[in-house]
């Protein structure tokens, strides 16, 4: 039995699969990046779950439930909350609602009485969880470790539900994942920042035009690096628009090359770090030899003036010399 975690800033970077026994059952759990994060962009994060997703629907491994983890410390759901819980509700469908557990978190962060004001919010503004609500999701608090934990594995369970979200049956029925909802509403967002980024270059033009003009070599120079930072921003959207042009055998080729390159990057740090340690190691046993070795000279020579001290000492003594 699988079920799948999506989280609302709860930082998972990568798709990972935890296993767990729950009474006498042996169940998967799922956890998904949501689409919040400041290092990933939408596309990214949505081929990689969606090339898991797909692989599961073809090896007819369904899903029991989903759970939507939500922090209950966020004061409101944001710019980003919004966009997480939209493409959370395209990826599933209407249909698969009902087998969505909500879940809040972080309850011992702020007080009893605001958390639960928080909740009341989210439950009844439609703009929030009161849509899923009214098709079937149920609300939970994962306020208790692992005995809250446990109930809402166990509600799950109960259901005895299996259960197809929307975009696999959309890529399985032969859609790219652009033309996906979930795939659309990327799109959508990919060409809002593409407007937004347009507008902010033609200003850049104005400005750089202005600069040039008053001969102002210290604006041409700032206002040429924005550009250059812009365009870049410009170009990844564009990238992003065209790897959201893929199919099921695509996506999991390109997937697959994509993950074969992480871990050559990853296998090839690994042997920079065992280089720049075994480097370091090295420094400090060399230092360490010649710091022995300054040592020794040092004793040796403090050795030879007591020698040539006594020596003259006695020389003095006797009136005559030493022979050694």
């Amino acid at each position: 039995m699988s079920v799948q975690l999506t989280k609302s800033g709860q930082g998972t970077s990568n798709v990972s699969i935890h296993s767990a026994r729950v009474g006498d059952r042996d169940i998967f759990l799922i956890d998904t990046p949501g689409f919040d994060d400041t290092h990933r962009s939408d596309t990214d994060i949505l081929r990689e779950v969606a090339d898991w997703l797909n692989q599961s629907y073809q090896a007819k491994i369904k899903l029991a439930g989903i759970v939507y983890l939500h922090r209950i410390q966020d004061n409101r759901v944001g710019g980003s909350g919004m966009k997480n819980l939209r493409m959370f509700k395209q990826l599933c469908g209407e249909d698969g609602l009902s087998c969505v557990v909500l879940a809040t978190t972080m309850w011992n962060s702020v007080p009893r009485e605001r958390a639960e004001q928080r909740e009341r919010e989210l439950m009844t503004k439609k703009e929030f969880w009161a849509g899923l609500i009214a098709k079937g999701s149920q609300v939970f608090r994962q306020d208790d470790g692992a005995q809250s934990a446990r109930r809402i594995i166990q509600h799950i369970l109960s259901r005895r539900q299996r259960i197809t979200l929307r975009i696999q049956e959309e890529m399985a029925g032969g859609k790219s994942l652009r033309e996906t909802a979930a795939g659309r509403e990327v799109q959508a967002d990919i060409e809002v920042i593409q407007k937004k980024h347009e507008k902010e270059m033609a200003l850049l033009r104005r400005e750089m035009a202005d600069a040039i003009r008053s001969r102002d070599i210290e604006a041409k120079e700032e206002i040429a690096a924005i550009q250059a930072e812009l365009a870049d921003k410009m170009r990844q959207a564009q990238e992003d628009q065209q790897r959201l042009q893929v199919n099921i055998e695509e996506l999991h080729r390109q997937r697959d090359e994509e993950l074969r390159r992480e871990r050559e990057e990853a296998h090839a740090r690994d042997l920079e770090h065992l280089r720049a340690r075994l480097e370091s190691e090295s420094r400090l046993e060399a230092m360490k030899a010649r710091n022995q070795y300054e040592t020794q000279l040092f004793e040796a020579r403090l050795r030879q003036q007591a020698i040539e001290a006594e020596n003259e000492r006695l020389r003095n003594e006797s009136g005559g010399c030493i022979i050694m």
